[in-house]
């Protein structure tokens, strides 16, 4: 009984203190490789810290709130990806990921251009949420009507 208390206990402690949102997986919308124009990359480990969640969240709620019409017709394909993965490697060495790695890659008629790295950009805006999705969704609006 001693043993099942001080379990319970170690568990309600461990949850006060792990608190936030976990996303368990990775995420891919890709649809249509002839229209696509930008593709989104955040990359992340396992273990995340609380602004690792935060930037996938500024993340998602840009692309969702904003370019929704976009991901469904291929003009945008978005990507979490856990960088520990086995079955992530490939795109883990061409985007040189490591950590919280966040990039967009621009396409011009099926072929990709030069990636822009912005993990430090997001890192900058991540406590600013109005900041970090406004001018992220400026970023994409620019590279999707290039």
């Amino acid at each position: 009984m001693k043993n099942i208390l001080i379990l319970l206990l170690g568990l309600l402690l461990s949850y006060s203190g792990f608190s936030q949102t976990q996303i368990v997986g990775d995420t891919v919308i890709s649809n249509n490789k002839s229209k696509l124009k930008v593709k989104v990359y955040y990359f992340h480990v396992k273990e995340r810290c609380h602004t690792c969640y935060a930037i996938e969240e500024n993340f998602r709620k840009t692309l969702f709130t904003y370019f929704q019409t976009e991901l469904d017709n291929g003009i945008i394909d978005m990507y979490i990806v856990n960088c520990e993965l086995p079955e992530n490697q490939v795109l883990v060495k061409k985007y040189d990921a490591y950590g919280s790695t966040f990039a967009i890659t621009p396409y011009k008629d099926g072929i990709d251009m030069k990636t822009i790295e912005l993990s430090n950009w997001a890192y900058q805006k991540v406590n600013k949420p109005e900041v970090f999705v406004a001018e992220l969704k400026s970023k994409i609006i620019d590279l999707i009507s290039k």
